[in-house]
């Protein structure tokens, strides 16, 4: 199989595997959303962030230089595996004895006790993390999806459950608990590899210059990208953050599927090719420029159509969250466009440069947010668009310094795609702006917004939607 078609392969089963789980946590997100309040989701918000911070430490650096080494030994995998249980289990007691102090930060008692049971799903995410990243080596996401969609089931249904019987935020919570749960168990009974009862420190060293400066760098990076939640929790509310998190979801929907087939596929991809810097150069831009072409219409689309979208799905009570959907979507398209960069240097074995690259990129954001931040969550919204606009220039700076294709040639492979999507959502302002009904404006959009966009890539030339429907139509008679 050509690398071309390995990798497609890879991204359309992880492709999948992100759709029917965000499209499933989709839905029951908008169930559980009708049954409780924005302040029960800005609550979870305050807790999810200090879980998200906590793993990085399993999810990041260790894991992934796993992939990044060619030669990895067994040996390798079981260090790599006892490491994670036991950061796992030492974020757990950080997590267990800050709770208190938490609480007390937010004025909000109920974090406490909540925090210490959420934070279980760490220990159980140190087991899951290794089996998943051998499953991710052999690009083998068709097994990954199952295990993650039969959980995401299980413990939907039960925070539904629990939800409609009054348990508030108390639903959220075990709803990720239990998905944490159902995916060790399913995970490990599907494996066939078993962790040797070893610890290299040979290993440990080899995998410690790569990982650990990836490690530092994601960490940075998601307590960096979590403190508008820190801070609009503390001074602005917990109903607020709960508007803030909704209006982000649907961006997310989108954003987590695509960026997640991306950054787990391109790594284990392109590795084997890390000292031909020709053939990267040609992979990258074939990957940009497809990547865009998907992407663009979807994003711009969706916040063209992101108040009828929240008052059909959300009910009113969410009208909140329509500013920040909109500037969320084009937030997450360039951040997905340019993460695509960050992954070059991943592939090169430059974790120093994503670094130091991250100094820079912590700086902007901080900045726009502590400006932001006194004139509420429309405006926060607006500087993570302006902080994601900045950091394209800087993740583009290596890639145009080492690989001569930055920033300039990257936008010039997708300009075309850009005038198609700005053509293309044009008529969907019209349609939001004549009809009052806003479920003929959702049902109406796919039909006017689809043969426009695909008429003008036709007729702008641009040849990577006809291949990407060509491999679809090979994928789908494969599988």
């Amino acid at each position: 199989m050509s690398l071309g078609n390995k990798m497609f392969k890879g991204m359309a089963w992880n492709a999948i595997e992100r759709i029917t789980v965000q499209a499933l946590q989709f839905v029951l997100g908008i169930v559980l959303a009708r049954l409780l309040t924005p302040e029960e989701y800005g609550i979870l918000g305050i807790l999810l962030v200090f879980i998200a911070i906590s793993q990085v430490f399993i999810d990041s650096g260790f894991t992934k230089a796993l992939i990044q080494k060619k030669d990895r030994s067994v040996e390798d995998i079981s260090t790599v595996f006892w490491f994670n249980v036991i950061i796992g289990v030492l974020c757990y007691l950080v997590l267990w004895i800050s709770a208190p102090f938490i609480a007390d930060f937010y004025e909000f008692p109920i974090l406490n006790v909540l925090l210490k049971v959420l934070a279980l799903s760490l220990i159980l995410n140190a087991l899951f993390a290794v089996p998943s990243t051998l499953f991710t080596i052999d690009l083998d996401f068709k097994t990954l999806t199952k295990v993650n969609l039969t959980s995401v089931i299980v413990s939907g249904i039960i925070a539904i459950i629990l939800a409609y019987c009054g348990y508030g935020v108390w639903a959220l919570v075990w709803q990720t608990l239990i998905r944490s749960i159902s995916s060790v168990i399913f995970i490990w009974i599907i494996i066939k590899w078993k962790p040797r009862i070893v610890f290299s420190k040979n290993s440990f060293d080899n995998l410690f210059s790569f990982g650990s400066k990836l490690l530092l760098s994601n960490l940075m990076a998601t307590f960096f990208s979590n403190l508008n939640a820190i801070l609009i929790g503390k001074y602005i509310g917990a109903r607020d953050l709960g508007n803030y998190t909704r209006g982000i979801q649907f961006s997310d929907f989108v954003f987590l599927i695509f960026n997640s087939a991306l950054n787990n596929v391109l790594l284990p991809a392109l590795a084997p090719m890390q000292d031909e810097k020709k053939s990267l150069i040609v992979n990258l831009k074939k990957i940009i420029k497809s990547s865009a072409i998907v992407l663009i219409p979807i994003f711009m689309g969706l916040s063209a159509m992101a108040e009828p979208i929240i008052k059909v799905l959300l009910t009113d009570k969410w009208i909140m969250a329509v500013p920040i959907m909109q500037l969320f979507c084009y937030a997450r398209l360039i951040t997905i466009i340019s993460g695509v960069n960050i992954n070059l240097l991943y592939v090169l074995g430059r974790t120093d440069l994503v670094l130091k690259q991250q100094y820079l990129k912590i700086a902007v954001r901080v900045v726009l947010l502590l400006i932001a931040l006194q004139y509420g969550i429309i405006f926060i919204a607006i500087a993570e668009l302006l902080s994601t606009l900045i950091h394209f220039f800087i993740n583009t700076y290596y890639p145009g310094k080492i690989m001569n294709f930055g920033a300039h040639k990257q936008l010039i492979s997708i300009w075309k795609i850009a005038v198609c999507g700005i053509i293309t959502v044009i008529p969907l302002y019209v349609l939001n702006y004549w009809l009052t009904n806003d479920m003929l404006k959702l049902c109406l959009s796919p039909v006017i917004a689809i043969p426009i966009y695909y008429l003008s890539v036709r007729l702008l030339g641009i040849k990577e939607l006809r291949e990407i429907l060509d491999r679809v139509r090979v994928f789908t008679k494969k599988n």
